[in-house]
Order: C-alpha cells, then structure tokens, then sequence
C-alpha cells in the first residue's frame, strides 16, 4: 500500500522527535560551551520544526 501525505507528514514527525531525542542526548554529553550553544540552538530550531509538523498531521488527519 502506497503512503499518502498524512502517512509521509507522520513519518516526517517521527523522524523529527528521533532527532530530538538525539540532540537532547548529545546536549547531556557535549563538554564545550561554544558547541553546547550550537546543539542548543539546533534543538531550538528542531522544535520550531516540530511544532509546526504536528499542526500539519493534525490538518491532514482532520481532512
């Protein structure tokens, strides 16, 4: 069975919540402070994105 948009948006937030858990790993590891700043400025963004995937899948689930 083929996916449709809901099915790739969803996929999309899976994969988006994964690389939230790794950043949040990587923040609980990184020793510098200069790259400390930048993982959390990439998690910042992250969940920006993240944020506005699940409004998306709500959409599409709602149609």
């Amino acid at each position: 069975m083929e996916k449709n948009a809901r099915g790739y948006v969803q996929e999309s937030c899976q994969a988006l919540e994964e690389a939230s858990r790794c950043l949040q790993q990587a923040l609980s590891t990184v020793e510098k402070d200069q790259n400390r700043d930048r993982i959390q400025q990439s998690l910042d963004g992250l969940t920006a994105v993240q944020s506005h995937c699940s409004e998306t899948a709500n959409v599409l689930s709602q149609q």
